[in-house]
């Protein structure tokens, strides 16, 4: 009983943070889900519950949506995903606690260094291609795609709403299309569909609680909050694969 009010309420507060930052959701949930159920379990996990999540933000940011650069990364992004699922069924726990934890360092740093490469480079409408085939490699094999996505919407010098929606609609996108291929694939177990029964409208309720978050609270001191939980998350994650 314990565990099953822990994947909800984790699932609740992704669906929060996924709200206000566009792409943090699975960043903060995977590594904490990771703490009741096997790495491959919790990472397959995410895509269902992050499905509904994304889809959820995308429906209220639509209108932002920039096409031509959405369709491009798709299109990488569908190549990259067989890629990384392939990983995911071959690498062994460790390399996926480590890899995993690599990306949330990876952002962490990117973090500190985005405002100075903002005003020094920004990257050209092509770029989206290859970004898209590593964002799809990653979020197949980790299901943690976002964050070369945001490194790419900084050096495009997007806004916020612009960010929020290409974000939010290349992460529903991808995710559908993976969970397709996981469900096709005899992934999803009996007990990972019951657990995402009672997830998926918890995190679609840390959604719409997001939208009043969002208008109240100081962005930076949220950010910064943030930050700390993921520099939380890729230690645990790296202290994980360690012991694997």
């Amino acid at each position: 009983m314990l565990v099953f009010f822990y994947i909800n309420i984790v699932w609740f507060l992704a669906g929060i943070i996924n709200g206000v930052t566009s792409f943090g959701g699975n960043l903060f949930a995977v590594p904490l889900m990771t703490l009741v159920m096997e790495a491959r379990e919790a990472i397959i996990f995410g895509c269902i519950t992050g499905t509904a999540i994304t889809m959820s933000i995308a429906v209220f940011h639509h209108r932002d949506l920039p096409k031509p650069e959405f369709l491009l990364a798709c299109l990488g992004h569908a190549a990259g995903i067989p890629v990384g699922m392939i990983i995911l069924e071959m690498a062994p726990a460790k390399l996926i606690f480590f890899a995993a934890s690599a990306i949330l360092l990876l952002f962490l740093v990117w973090q500190g260094v985005s405002g100075h490469m903002r005003k020094a480079f920004r990257a050209p409408l092509w770029a989206v291609v290859p970004v898209g085939v590593i964002s799809g490699i990653l979020f197949g094999s980790t299901s943690m795609g976002g964050p070369i996505l945001a490194m790419y919407a900084v050096l495009r010098g997007w806004n916020k709403e612009i960010t929020i929606s290409m974000l939010s609609t290349m992460a529903a996108v991808s995710m559908l299309f993976l969970t397709i291929l996981q469900w096709s694939n005899g992934l999803y177990t009996p007990q990972m569909l019951h657990d995402a029964a009672w997830a998926v409208p918890c995190a679609i309720l840390g959604v719409l609680v997001s939208i009043p978050i969002i208008r109240r609270i100081n962005p930076d001191i949220f950010r910064k909050l943030v930050l700390l939980m993921l520099a939380f998350s890729s230690a645990m994650l790296f202290a994980r694969g360690w012991q694997a």
